[in-house]
C-alpha cells in the first residue's frame, strides 16, 4: 500500500520504529566466555578467526517488527572507527610485536630511534585504518559464503604453504564459517518468532527464515536474496573491522541482473523493488550516531568498461529512496560522463537539493587520473567511490585512501617562521629563515618546499611504522577474502595480500596557501605597494594592529575562484607540485602514495595555523579541497567553476572536492533543475573532476543555531557527508555558516 509521499506502509512503520530500538549492553563479555571455553592456544591470526566464529554464535540476532530485510548489531561499540569485538592479543604478545616492529622500522628507515610522531600533528597525520574499501560484494552474490569456504579449503590443500599462509587461510575459513553461522541464526530467530506471530506476519517471518537459511551458504537466487545478502556482508565486515567506510561500489550494476531476471519472470514489480531498496536504505540509516559518519557509499551510473552507459532502472530507484526518505546513509555518488542521460543528471540534481547527496564525479577526468596512476582501462572504468570522496577499484584494492593528511597552510607558516610553529612554539621543521628576511621573489616558495618535503618525509616514515604495526597486530580475514589476491597469496590485507595496496594523502589549506603566494608576489615583489616587513608584522600579530593591511591582502590581491588566470595558475601549479611530491613517496607495499586535492574535516586544520598572507586570520578554518576561500569568490558561479576547471586533476588520483553553494530558490522547479544540470555538465566537459552541492542560506542556519528545537530536521553538507545541523558542535556550525555567508 503506497502512501501519498510514495513510501509504502511497511517502510513508514520501519522508519518510525528505528528510534525505539534499545541497544544491547556490550560485546566485551564475549572474550571472557570464550576464554572459559579453552580455545586460546593458537597464534594471533588463527586465534582471531576462531574468536570471530565464536562471537557469531553469541551475538544477538534481533528481528524487528515489520521488517523483511533483517540484520543489526545493536551494541555500544558499534560506532565509527570503533572496534566492535574485543582484542584477543595478550599484553605480552603485543609488547613483543611492537618491539619487533620497532626493530624492523629502524632498519628500514635507517634511524636510531622511533620518532615521536605525535609531535607533528599540527603539520601532518598518518595512520592505517581498515575499511575505506569496496570489497567484492558481487563475488559473494555469485558464489555465496559456501563458495568462499570451498575456495579457501582448496587452497589449504597445497602442501607447500608456509606456516604464515596456513595460519591466515585457517583463520579465513573460521571467519567464513562464522559468517554462515550468524546468517543461519537470523533465520532461526525469524522461524521462532513465526510460531507466535499473527498469521500475516508469521508468513513473512517464515519467508525471512527461508531466505536466511539459503543465503547462509548459497549464492543469491533473486533480487530480495541479493539485497539481504549484501546487507549481511556489510554487517559482518563492520563487526570484524569496525564501522569504517566499507562502501558498496556500483550497486546499481551488480544488483541489476537479479532485478531484471525477477521482473521478467513476474516475481518482482518495480514497486516491490522500490520497497526493498527503501528498506535497505533504512538498514544503513539504523546507526547509533548521527554525528560520526559510517561512510557507506553507493556509486551510481557512469560509463561501463564496454563503453556504454550504466544508468538503469535501479539507478532511479536508489535516487528515489534518498530523495523521499530524506536520509543521508548510504551516501550517493553520481558518476557523470558525456553519454549520461539528461534525465539521470536532472534526477541527481533534484535529489541533491535535499542536501543528502549525491556528489557528482566526472568519469572522463577521474578515469584518466586512475589510468595515469597505473590502473588498467577496465579497472579504471569500473571505479567506485569510498567513504566521502575517494576513488578505488572494487574487489581488487586495499586502498586506505584516508591514510594521511598534510596541513599545507601549516607548511607555509613554518616557512615564514624558520620552522617553528607560531601556535605551539615547537620546532616542527628545518630552519629556512623568516618572512621578513626574504628580499627576493621565490624565496618564500623555496622555504615552503623545503618545509613540505621534510613533512612528507616524516609522514612517509609514520606510514611505514603504522603499516608494520598493523601487519602484526590487526588481521582482517573477512575483508581479506573479499579482496582479490589474498586467498591466492595466503596473506591478509594487513600483510599486503591484496592485488593492489595503496595509501591516500589528503591536503588542507591548498587554496589559502596558493592565494598567499599570489598576494606576496603581486603586492610585495611586483607592484611593490607592500613591504615584506609590514607584512610579517601583520601576520605575527594576526593583523590586530593593521586591519588596513588585511583589507589590502583580501581585496587587492587576486583570488582563486574568480576566473583570474594569475590566481588560478598559482593554485594549479601548487596542486601539481604537491601531488608530485606525494607521489614520489612510497608505501611499504611498493605502491606510490596517492594524492588527493581534498581535505575532509581537515579544513578545520586552519584552527592549528597562524595568519597567512592571503588575509587568513589565525585559527580560522580553511576552505575544503579546491573550493575558493570563504567569501573570496565574488564573480559568481560560472567564474568559480571556470577557475576550478583549470586545475590539473590528472595527478589527483585519490579524489578532489569542490563545494558549490547555491540558493535553492534560484534553481528550483523544472527549469532550475535543468539549468543547473547543464552547468554541471559544462564544468565537467571543461575538465572539472568533482562537485558537491549545498542548498542553504546563512540566515536559515543562524536561526537554526538560535532555535535548534525548531530546526531538528535541517540537513547540511559538512564535508564528504551530511548531518543534522543542530547536532553539530558549535565550531562546525560556525564553519558551515561562514561558507554560506553570501546567501
Amino acid at each position: 500500500m503506497m502512501m501519498k509521499d510514495g513510501l509504502t506502509k511497511r517502510v513508514r512503520l520501519v522508519l518510525g520504529g528505528i528510534s525505539k530500538e534499545e541497544p544491547a549492553a556490550s560485546t566485551q563479555d564475549f572474550l571472557s566466555l570464550w576464554e572459559k571455553s579453552g580455545e586460546r592456544g593458537e597464534d594471533t591470526v588463527y586465534r582471531r578467526g576462531k574468536f570471530f566464529r565464536f562471537c557469531m554464535g553469541q551475538i544477538v540476532t534481533p528481528v524487528y517488527d515489520n521488517e523483511i530485510i533483517v540484520g543489526d548489531f545493536p551494541y555500544r561499540e558499534w560506532d565509527c572507527n570503533c572496534c566492535c569485538l574485543p582484542d584477543t592479543i595478550a599484553t605480552k604478545e603485543r609488547e613483543l610485536a611492537i618491539a619487533e616492529v620497532g626493530r624492523e622500522f629502524l632498519e628500514r628507515a635507517k634511524l636510531k630511534k622511533v620518532p615521536d610522531f605525535e609531535k607533528w600533528n599540527e603539520v601532518f597525520w598518518g595512520g592505517i585504518n581498515f575499511g575505506h574499501v569496496i570489497v567484492d560484494y558481487e563475488k559473494v552474490l555469485q558464489v555465496g559464503f559456501g563458495g568462499l569456504e570451498k575456495e579457501i579449503e582448496k587452497r589449504l590443500e597445497d602442501p607447500n604453504l608456509e606456516a604464515g599462509q596456513r595460519s591466515f587461510l585457517s583463520s579465513a575459513r573460521e571467519t567464513v564459517l562464522g559468517c554462515e553461522l550468524l546468517i543461519r541464526r537470523y533465520g532461526e530467530e525469524a522461524l521462532r518468532l513465526a510460531e507466535t506471530a499473527e498469521p500475516g506476519r508469521a508468513g513473512e517471518l517464515r519467508e525471512i527464515g527461508s531466505v536466511c537459511k539459503r543465503i547462509a551458504e548459497q549464492p543469491a537466487s533473486g533480487f530480495r536474496e541479493a539485497v539481504q545478502l549484501i546487507w549481511f556482508i556489510q554487517l559482518l565486515l563492520e563487526i570484524e573491522s569496525g564501522v569504517s567506510a566499507f562502501s558498496y561500489g556500483r550497486m546499481d550494476q551488480y544488483l541489476y541482473p537479479f532485478y531484471q531476471k525477477d521482473v521478467e519472470s513476474g516475481r518482482l514489480t518495480k514497486d516491490d523493488a522500490q520497497e526493498l531498496i527503501d528498506l535497505f536504505w533504512l538498514k544503513n540509516w539504523r546507526y547509533p550516531s548521527r554525528m560520526s559518519d559510517p561512510g557507506r557509499a553507493v556509486s551510481l551510473g557512469g560509463i561501463l568498461p564496454d563503453g556504454t552507459d550504466g544508468v538503469n532502472s535501479l539507478t532511479y530507484l536508489m535516487l528515489n529512496a534518498t530523495r523521499r526518505l530524506k536520509i543521508f546513509q548510504p551516501k550517493l555518488n553520481a558518476r557523470i560522463w558525456n553519454g549520461a542521460p539528461d534525465e539521470y543528471v536532472e534526477a541527481c540534481v533534484l535529489t541533491a537539493q535535499e542536501n543528502c547527496g549525491p556528489m557528482f564525479y566526472c568519469d572522463e577526468v577521474s578515469i584518466a587520473a586512475l589510468k595515469k596512476y597505473g590502473y588498467a582501462e577496465d579497472e579504471a572504468a569500473n571505479y567506485g567511490l569510498i567513504g566521502c570522496y575517494e576513488m578505488a577499484v572494487p574487489g581488487k584494492e586495499c586502498g586506505n585512501p584516508m591514510g594521511g593528511a598534510v596541513n599545507v597552510g601549516k607548511c607555509l607558516e613554518l616557512a615564514m617562521n624558520n620552522g617553528v610553529s607560531m601556535i605551539s612554539g615547537e620546532r616542527l621543521g628545518p630552519r629556512t629563515g623568516y618572512l621578513n628576511q626574504f628580499k627576493q621573489a621565490g624565496q618564500l616558495e623555496d622555504a615552503f618546499r623545503e618545509q613540505t618535503e621534510f613533512a612528507l618525509d616524516m609522514l612517509e616514515q609514520r606510514l611505514l611504522y603504522e603499516a608494520l604495526c598493523n601487519s602484526r597486530l590487526t588481521p582482517h580475514a573477512l575483508e581479506s577474502v573479499l579482496i582479490d589476491g589474498c586467498i591466492r597469496q595466503g596473506k591478509d590485507v594487513s600483510c599486503f595480500g591484496a592485488g593492489l595496496t595503496t595509501i591516500g594523502i589528503r591536503m588542507s589549506g591548498l587554496v589559502q596557501t596558493a592565494d598567499s603566494f599570489t598576494a606576496v608576489n603581486k603586492l610585495v615583489y611586483q607592484e611593490k605597494v607592500l613591504s615584506i616587513e609590514r607584512l610579517w608584522e601583520g601576520i605575527s600579530t594576526n593583523f590586530a594592529k593593521d586591519e588596513a593591511l588585511r583589507a589590502m591582502l583580501v581585496n587587492r590581491a587576486p583570488k582563486y575562484g574568480n576566473d583570474c588566470d594569475e590566481a588560478d595558475r598559482t593554485v594549479r601549479e601548487l596542486g601539481q607540485y604537491l601531488c608530485r611530491a606525494v607521489g614520489r613517496r612510497h608505501h611499504i607495499s611498493g605502491s606510490s602514495l596517492r594524492p588527493g586535492l581534498f581535505s575532509y574535516l581537515e579544513f578545520m586544520d586552519g584552527e592549528r595555523c597562524a595568519a597567512l598572507p592571503d588575509g587568513h586570520r589565525a585559527r580560522q578554518p580553511f576552505a575544503n579541497g579546491v573550493s575558493p576561500a570563504h567569501g573570496r569568490d565574488r564573480e559568481g558561479l560560472t567564474a568559480m567553476l571556470r577557475s576550478a576547471a583549470k586545475l590539473d586533476y590528472s595527478l589527483s588520483n585519490n579524489a578532489a572536492t569542490l563545494d558549490v553553494k547555491l540558493p535553492l530558490k534560484l534553481f528550483s522547479g523544472e527549469n532550475g533543475v535543468r539549468t543547473l544540470s547543464r552547468i554541471l555538465q559544462t564544468f565537467f566537459r571543461d575538465g572539472g573532476m568533482q562537485v558537491q552541492l549545498y542548498f542553504l542560506s546563512a540566515g536559515e542556519l543562524i536561526k537554526a543555531q538560535e532555535s535548534p528545537e525548531e530546526y531538528a530536521g535541517l540537513i547540511v553538507r559538512v564535508t564528504g557527508y551530511s548531518a543534522y545541523f543542530t547536532e553539530l558542535d558549535k565550531n562546525l556550525q560556525d564553519e558551515v555558516i561562514m561558507r554560506t555567508a553570501s546567501f
